[in-house]
């Protein structure tokens, strides 16, 4: 097992898949806020959307971001 920070994004409450996992605290932030800060799609209904990285562990082999 290994420890690194999980990229989860809501919209609204409801919990998006994939869940991304990052080396670098700093990394996770960046995405995370360039996630939040997105324009809204021309034409839809705006969502709430939050992304927030979370420490966690997760088997050695999984694909994990620098």
């Amino acid at each position: 097992m290994i420890t690194v920070f999980a990229l989860y994004i809501y919209t609204g409450a409801v919990l998006q898949k994939p869940i991304t996992y990052w080396y670098d605290v700093n990394r996770c932030r960046y995405f995370a806020s360039k996630i939040m800060n997105q324009p809204p799609i021309p034409g839809e209904e705006r969502q709430k959307i939050t992304a927030v990285c979370k420490l966690q562990q997760v088997k050695n082999g999984t694909e994990i971001h620098h």
